[in-house]
């Protein structure tokens, strides 16, 4: 029964993310999977920081940063989306 639900709710989050308007503004792709606009997403911001930081992608810590730069674009976009439940 529990497991029933947890594919309901993983098909609701998909749905959720895929119309979120801060990811859909971000990516500038209005459906997507899930994976599939986590990894646009990660691709955009590796491409960002290179063009910004030239050289920053042979830092030992680089993939902890473009983690953590996508961990905050994912939060706001959660942010966003339960603002936008409670009204």
């Amino acid at each position: 029964m529990l497991e029933k639900s947890n594919k309901t709710d993983k098909k609701e989050i998909k749905k959720q993310t895929a119309k979120s308007p801060y990811m859909s503004e971000v990516s500038g792709i209005e459906r997507m999977s899930f994976h599939d606009l986590e990894a646009k997403l990660e691709n955009q911001v590796i491409a960002q920081l290179k063009e910004e930081f030239p050289g920053i992608e042979h830092s030992k810590s680089f993939g902890l940063l473009v983690d953590a730069v996508v961990n905050n674009i994912k939060n706001k976009d959660l942010a966003i989306s339960e603002k936008r439940e409670i009204n």
